[in-house]
């Protein structure tokens, strides 16, 4: 059975780590991982960074630290404040720069307890010798204030999650979640700290546990300056992330959190665990994982573990292992038992950046930055529209990697299994199941032909019901053309419809589309799929049509091929408006869907295979399409507002003018 119908993979789901034969295939990934992450996050395209704008205040010395206010700007007036922890000496080519995020402790940065103290954490990496930087997650503390109006003394995690939760409608189609959010604030937060001039720019490191190590190695699956990463009581087979913030469409397709900790390599990494939560079993399982990629390197010696017997957190023996390894790593005058000195908490007012208030000009709604956000990525979008040759080949390679993570592309075999003759209206064929071992999907096809010699041209053929549902005088009419015709049923369609698990149907399962694919998307890689395979026959043109919303998906899936053959698409697009949202909500939900151009320039990415779209209405903007093609003098696109006549159809499919 079709693995995409029971047994789906979700946050608790014991996944078995990946390996590698060799380090090309692990930087191959490694790449596609970076794509995903950023993807996911909503960086692909990357927003522009505007000014920081940052402000540094109040500073107060203690036993061999300082400590400031501090708040920068991430995004347009909005706002990321935090604690800057500091040596009271200079040290002679600079402070190691560290990054403290926080993870869902009750009162974020705040908090005090015997299982997280981050206070205690910053500190202690001044006094041993690091500049340290430590800001709120979404929705805690300062950010609490920015976004929500006050700051609370109780628990922020109502608050972190509340707003995000209804984060669907427009928000899910340009993809943008708090996960995305506060990866950019680390970003953020990065540039922050290498521009301070007593930090060493070589020295970079994030250290963080629970959500703050998802933080952690989010941050690293995608930035390169980091010199070293210390997460903490999060990188785990067997539990990716049980908030919002840590969970976002695509972020996890095909993958766990065992591949995204280990982009690192061969950068030093200490994988610091507990024996009472999700990681312990990290000794056995994670670390070796990632220690496989690290050997590829030859660099098995900058991966370490540490596990301590305690509950989950970032407790004083955890972080006492972090100071020791900073110490190693950074060339700091650390002692191998060093331990953390007694310190003593400072009052929230000494901590809070906004205490006595936000930045004038600050955003104070979760709305307003989400809309903010949305009209700018939707003007990055439209600046990639492929007016030149040089825009459509920057086209290719962001937007076409924004459309290649949302419908969870990979390039893959398949092979046709358990291959039988039939008869369908009259109409002699082979059918069987085309299987891609590398995700198990199966997709039923059939294969029509008079011959199965001498034949150079071959046409797939997709309908929104299913193989049952086309119209036999067109197949009839390619195949006494000299075509081989091939039909599949893509995900659930026709045949291809599973058993589900009635107490756990498909989707039912918190953060579903962290790891899988939505329907449609599915579709379109069961389509590109066959597309690979039919090509794999070496046929001299290749042509295909998509009925009803089958076009829909028929235009995404020829987007997602760098076909060599000679391409030829025939796209029914229904009426379908991509004017606004309505139709991508209702007819083709594929999260992130817009930050590629959506189907617009999906038909632009065809280019410059010939293309016929009709049952085009008013509402389909044809400007991309039309703006590539112009590009290209000999390839063909042609837009009709009504139907086809079969014969006209026919002759596009045989390539005839």
């Amino acid at each position: 059975m079709d693995p995409r119908w029971r047994d789906l993979p979700y946050t608790h789901t014991e996944f078995v780590p990946a390996e590698y034969a060799n380090r090309a295939d692990w930087e191959q990934e490694r790449a596609r991982l970076r794509e995903q992450v950023l993807f996911a996050a909503g960086l692909l395209p990357m927003p522009d960074k505007p000014p920081l704008n940052a402000r540094i205040w109040n500073r107060i010395e203690r036993d061999g630290y300082s400590l400031e206010k501090v708040y920068f700007q991430s995004l347009p007036n909005f706002y990321v404040g935090g604690t800057l922890f500091r040596p009271l000496d200079p040290t002679p080519g600079g402070h190691p720069g560290v990054l403290a995020p926080h993870g869902h402790a009750r009162l974020g940065r705040l908090n005090e307890s015997d299982d997280a103290s981050y206070i205690a954490r910053g500190l202690t990496l001044a006094r041993i010798g690091c500049t340290a930087f430590m800001w709120d997650m979404v929705d805690y503390n300062d950010s609490a204030r920015h976004l929500s109006g006050s700051y609370q003394n109780e628990d922020y995690g109502a608050v972190h999650r509340a707003f995000w939760q209804r984060a669907d409608g427009e928000q899910q189609l340009w993809n943008f979640s708090i996960l995305g959010l506060q990866l950019w604030n680390a970003i953020r937060a990065l540039d922050f700290i290498e521009g301070l001039p007593e930090v060493d720019p070589q020295r970079l490191v994030c250290t963080g546990e629970s959500g703050g190590g998802t933080q952690t190695y989010n941050l690293y699956a995608v930035e390169d300056r980091l010199a070293a990463a210390a997460p903490v009581c999060m990188v785990s087979a067997c539990m990716q992330g049980g908030c919002l913030c840590e969970n976002a469409p695509a972020l996890r397709f095909d993958t766990n959190n065992v591949d995204i900790g280990a982009t690192m390599a061969p950068k030093p990494v200490l994988l610091v665990s507990s024996t009472q939560d999700w990681t312990a079993h990290t000794p056995q399982v994670e670390y070796p994982a990632i220690r496989k990629i690290y050997d590829l390197y030859g660099a098995g010696d900058r991966i370490e573990e540490v596990q301590i017997d305690a509950p989950h957190g970032y407790n004083k023996e955890m972080r006492e292992a972090v100071y020791r390894w900073l110490g190693h790593v950074c060339d700091l005058p650390v002692a191998a038992d060093f331990q953390e000195p007694a310190y003593e908490m400072e009052p929230r007012e000494n901590l809070l950046a906004f205490f006595d208030g936000l930045p004038e000009g600050a955003l104070t709604e979760h709305e307003a930055l989400v809309a903010q956000q949305i009209a700018a990525v939707r003007a990055q979008v439209v600046e990639h529209r492929p007016d030149t040759l040089a825009a459509l080949k920057e086209n290719r390679r962001v937007l076409g990697a924004a459309l290649r993570v949302a419908v969870g592309y990979r390039a893959s075999d398949a092979a046709l299994e358990n291959v039988r003759d039939g008869q369908w209206e009259g109409v002699a064929y082979q059918e069987g199941i085309l299987v891609c071992a590398q995700r198990g999907v199966r997709v039923p096809v059939r294969r029509f032909a008079l011959s199965k010699n001498g034949q150079s041209k071959a046409t797939l053929l997709v309908h929104t019901r299913g193989m049952e549902a086309l119209d036999p005088p067109v197949v009839r009419a390619l195949i006494e053309a000299g075509q081989t015709v091939y039909a599949v049923d893509a995900f659930g369609t026709g045949t291809n419809i599973g058993s589900q698990d009635s107490e756990n149907p498909r989707g039912s399962t918190a953060y579903f589309s962290t790891f899988n694919r939505s329907d449609d998307a599915e579709r379109v890689g069961d389509i590109a799929l066959a597309l690979r395979h039919i090509l794999d026959g070496q046929y001299v043109q290749l042509s295909a049509a998509g009925f009803g919303s089958a076009g829909l998906w028929m235009l995404l899936a020829g987007a997602l091929l760098n076909a060599d053959a000679q391409l030829r698409i025939a796209a029914d697009v229904d009426g379908f408006v991509t004017s606004g949202i309505d139709d991508y909500l209702d007819r083709l939900l594929i999260p992130g869907i817009l930050r590629s151009g959506g189907l617009p320039n999906a038909a632009a990415l065809l280019a410059p295979h010939d293309v016929l779209m009709y049952c085009v209405g008013q509402g389909f903007d044809t400007s991309w399409a039309e703006s590539a093609y112009r590009l290209y003098g000999e390839a063909s696109l042609r837009i009709e507002s009504d139907s086809v006549a079969n014969d006209a159809l026919v002759d596009f499919l045989n390539g005839r003018p």
